[in-house]
C-alpha cells in the first residue's frame, strides 16, 4: 500500500535513507524530503522503499544521468547535487573524528567517468533468460542489464554489449553457485585513464563439466575485436573444506595492464589491486608526500603496499623503504616495477603484515610507516607493533573511517596531526580518508 506524507530522515552508509515512521530503506531519496512511498520487498529493517510522489523536494535534488538509476547497485546518489555529495562525505568524517579539525574534502574536477576497474556479473532466470551488468541492490544476487553507465568510460559499454551479444547467441550459461553447474561469472574490465592501456577478464567455475572449449575461448576472443587489449580466462575453483583457488590462463593482447600516477608508470597483473579512481589517487598520493615532508633520510615503512605504489612514489624522496604484501602476484608486479623503473632503495616482502612483523619487524626501525589496510584496518598486530616500535610519523590512508578511527583511538603514543578526506567514489557513499599520526 501506497502512504502520504512519508518523511525521509537520513542518509544511511549504503547511500540509502531512511523513513522517520517506520523501518526499511528507500532508494532516490534525501533527507527531509516528504512523499508518497511504495515497497518493493522486504519486511521489517528489510524493507526497500521507491518514492512514487515527490510532495516536498529537497533543493539539493538533481537529474539522474543513468537510466538504470535505483535498479543498479552501482550508484546510490546520482540524484544528489555533487556539492551536497560532498557535503555529506566531509560531515561523516568531521562527526567520527569531532574533536580533530578536518580540512576540506577533496573532490572530482569532474566527478563522471572516473572508473578504472568494473566487475559485472553474469546471470540467468529459471526461464533461461541472460543478464549481463551489476547486481541489484538488496536483490539476492539478480541482475541488471546494462546498456550505459556514467561513471566509467565509454568503452566499458562497448565490451559489454559486444560480450552479451557474443554469449546471446552462444549455449554458454551462467553459473549457478547453488547447484555448481554452468560457467560464466564474471566479466572483469579495466582501461587507464593515463594510457591506452586495457584488459579484460573472463571469470568461469571450475567445475570440469562445464569448461568451456576451445572454440567458445576463440569465439570471446573474436567477438571482443580489440586491439592491443590483454586478454585473459580466470578459473574459479571452488570445494567444500578448501580455500577458493584461482588459475589464469592468458588468451591474446599484453601480458599485463598499464597505468601512469603522477611520474610513474605501472604495469600490473589481473589479480593486482590498483587504485579504482587513477586521477583522485594522484591527489591523495601527493598528500601523502606533501604531508610528510620528506628530506631524502627516513627510512619507511610500506604496510598492505599493493603493488608498491606508495612506495614507488616515494622512492625518490627517502633513503629506504621496505614494503610487506600478501598477495603474490601484487609483489610480483611491484618487484618488476621497481627493476624497470630503475629504483634500487625498496625492498619488497611477500608476506602476511601480521607475519612479518612478528618474525622480521625488529630488523628495520623505520622513520615513518605508510598504512593503506583493508576496510576492516590493520589488525592488532600492527597497531601494537607501531605502539612498540614508534616511528616519529605514520600516514594512515583508509577507505573505511570507522575502522580507521577504531585503529587510532588504540595508539595513545600517537596525536592527530591532520585528516583529509578524498571522494574517490562520486555518486556513491565511499570515500578515502588520510589522517597524518605524529609522536606525541
Amino acid at each position: 500500500m501506497d502512504d502520504t506524507n512519508v518523511e525521509i530522515a537520513e542518509f544511511t552508509k549504503k547511500g540509502f535513507c531512511t523513513l522517520k515512521d517506520r523501518p526499511g530503506n528507500i532508494l532516490a531519496a534525501i533527507p527531509g524530503e516528504k512523499g508518497t512511498v511504495k515497497k518493493v520487498f522486504g519486511k521489517g529493517k528489510r524493507s526497500l522503499y521507491l518514492l512514487e510522489t515527490l510532495l516536498e523536494k529537497s533543493n539539493d535534488r538533481v537529474e539522474a544521468r543513468c537510466k538504470h538509476f535505483t535498479a543498479c547497485g552501482g550508484c546510490s546518489l546520482q540524484h544528489v547535487s555533487y556539492a551536497r555529495q560532498l557535503q555529506e562525505k566531509e560531515g561523516k568524517v568531521k562527526n567520527l573524528f569531532s574533536d580533530h579539525q578536518v580540512a576540506p574534502i577533496v573532490g572530482m574536477d569532474d566527478p563522471w567517468r572516473y572508473r578504472g576497474k568494473m566487475e559485472f556479473t553474469f546471470s540467468q532466470n529459471k526461464a533461461g533468460e541472460k543478464f549481463l551488468g551489476l547486481i541489484k541492490p538488496k536483490s539476492r544476487g539478480f541482475v541488471e542489464n546494462l546498456t550505459e553507465c556514467h561513471i566509467t568510460h565509454e568503452w566499458y559499454l562497448e565490451m559489454l554489449t559486444k560480450v552479451r551479444t557474443y554469449w546471446m547467441n552462444s549455449e554458454m550459461e551462467a553459473y549457478n553457485f547453488n547447484s555448481n553447474t554452468g560457467s560464466l561469472q564474471t566479466l572483469t574490465l579495466r582501461k587507464a585513464t593515463h594510457t591506452e592501456s586495457k584488459m579484460v577478464i573472463l571469470t568461469v567455475s571450475g567445475n570440469a563439466d562445464f569448461a568451456l572449449s576451445k572454440e567458445q575461448l576463440n569465439g570471446f576472443i573474436t567477438a571482443i575485436d580489440e586491439e592491443d587489449c590483454a586478454v585473459f580466462l580466470q578459473i574459479k575453483c571452488i570445494s567444500k573444506g578448501t580455500p577458493t583457488r584461482f588459475y589464469e590462463m592468458h588468451l591474446s593482447g599484453p601480458a599485463y595492464f598499464e597505468e601512469k600516477i603522477l611520474d610513474r608508470t605501472f604495469r600490473m597483473s589481473p589479480k593486482a589491486f590498483f587504485q579504482p579512481n587513477p586521477k583522485m589517487a594522484e591527489k591523495f598520493f601527493t598528500a601523502i608526500k606533501e604531508s610528510l615532508q620528506l628530506t631524502g633520510k627516513e627510512k619507511i615503512l610500506d604496510l598492505f603496499s599493493g603493488i608498491g605504489t606508495i612506495s614507488t612514489l616515494l622512492s625518490a624522496h627517502a633513503e629506504h623503504i621496505v614494503a610487506v604484501e600478501i598477495g603474490k602476484e601484487a609483489v610480483c608486479d611491484a618487484r618488476e616495477n621497481i627493476e624497470r623503473l630503475g629504483i634500487d632503495n625498496i625492498e619488497m616482502y611477500a608476506d602476511d603484515v601480521a607475519n612479518f612483523i612478528e618474525t622480521r619487524g625488529e630488523h628495520f626501525i623505520p622513520d615513518i610507516v605508510v598504512i593503506d589496510p583493508p576496510r576492516i584496518g590493520m589488525g592488532k598486530v600492527a597497531i601494537d607493533f607501531l605502539e612498540k616500535l614508534k616511528p616519529s610519523k605514520i600516514a594512515y590512508l583508509s577507505c573505511n573511517p570507522v575502522t580507521q578511527k577504531e585503529d587510532i583511538e588504540k595508539l595513545p603514543s600517537y596525536q592527530i596531526s591532520s585528516i583529509r578526506p578524498f571522494d574517490q567514489f562520486p555518486h556513491t557513499p565511499h570515500l578515502e580518508n588520510l589522517i597524518i599520526l605524529e609522536l606525541r
